[in-house]
């Protein structure tokens, strides 16, 4: 969805650049930066195109205008979602289990891509917070690019926390702990990751929170945000997530039992601090 950010100069940005302004104040990538760059009157100065080398004064109106590109390979399709927060820059979906987040081979039209895209009416799937097909929960998505550079930095920068609940095998010892074991991707297979010296920093927190019948309850807490994160470290230290198969639970052909309950973030535009929060599924409450 197109985006325009219209600003009043104000006398502590007297005389820099629009290219300083972008950055720093507004916090746009490289990448968005130089797409504007690229654009002719995607920036506005006092109603005039501009380019992001000109500088600005007290009291002048900067407008800059951001239009969407179109995601290849994503048919919009009428798909029910489960919303639990959206305004003008920013999307919360609560993903059910088995629903990929971006379409795949086997699924070219029922993914939650296809159905935001439907939904918005929009061109360009800005997904920030992605999970695996059978992890349900939180999933955080930008309606525009301008947002979706903000908060993809936030990202980077390990300023947007989740929070898990999960169903694991046996008892973690001790019932509260750090996992830091670096993940890298399992050579002879295409999707799955291993704990390995000469992988990328991986860390998780883990809480305990009841154990039953050989299976536990447990809080995760990812630091750090790879592929298969939780899953692996899980299995790193003998408490494989219930139905996770790929990863040593015995639970063969049951769904996975993690879900992404809670995430909180600063919004990119207004700033301020916002927690979301994805009911606990039936089926976790079941186990």
């Amino acid at each position: 969805m197109e985006k325009i950010i219209t600003l009043e100069i104000e006398k502590n940005y007297d005389g820099l650049k629009i290219e300083h302004i972008l950055k720093k104040h507004l916090g746009l990538s490289e990448t968005l930066t130089g797409r504007l760059k690229r654009c002719d009157g995607s920036i506005l100065l006092n109603g005039k195109t501009a380019k992001v080398i000109e500088r600005v004064k007290e009291g002048d109106t900067l407008k800059i205008t951001v239009s969407e590109k179109e995601s290849k390979n994503i048919i919009p399709a009428e798909i029910p979602l489960d919303i639990l927060y959206e305004d003008e820059d920013l999307l919360v979906i609560n993903k059910p289990r088995s629903m990929p987040t971006h379409p795949v081979r086997n699924h070219r039209e029922d993914t939650l891509a296809n159905g935001v895209l439907y939904y918005l009416d929009a061109k360009e799937f800005h997904v920030i917070t992605r999970l695996d097909k059978d992890t349900s929960g939180v999933v955080l998505i930008a309606k525009n690019s301008v947002a979706a550079a903000i908060l993809t930095e936030e990202m980077k920068n390990k300023r947007i926390k989740k929070e898990y609940i999960a169903v694991v095998n046996g008892t973690p010892n001790p019932p509260v702990g750090k996992i830091a074991a670096p993940i890298k991707k399992k050579e002879e297979h295409g999707i799955m990751r291993c704990v390995s010296p000469d992988g990328k920093e991986a860390v998780t927190e883990y809480e305990t929170l009841k154990t039953w019948d050989n299976i536990s309850l447990v809080k995760l807490f990812p630091i750090t945000g790879r592929t298969h994160q939780l899953r692996v470290h899980m299995s790193y230290i003998g408490n494989p997530i219930y139905g996770d198969s790929m990863y040593g639970a015995t639970q063969t052909g049951e769904k996975t039992r993690l879900h992404c309950e809670k995430i909180t973030f600063t919004h990119p535009m207004r700033k301020q601090e916002i927690t979301v929060i994805a009911p606990i599924p039936d089926d976790i409450k079941r186990v």
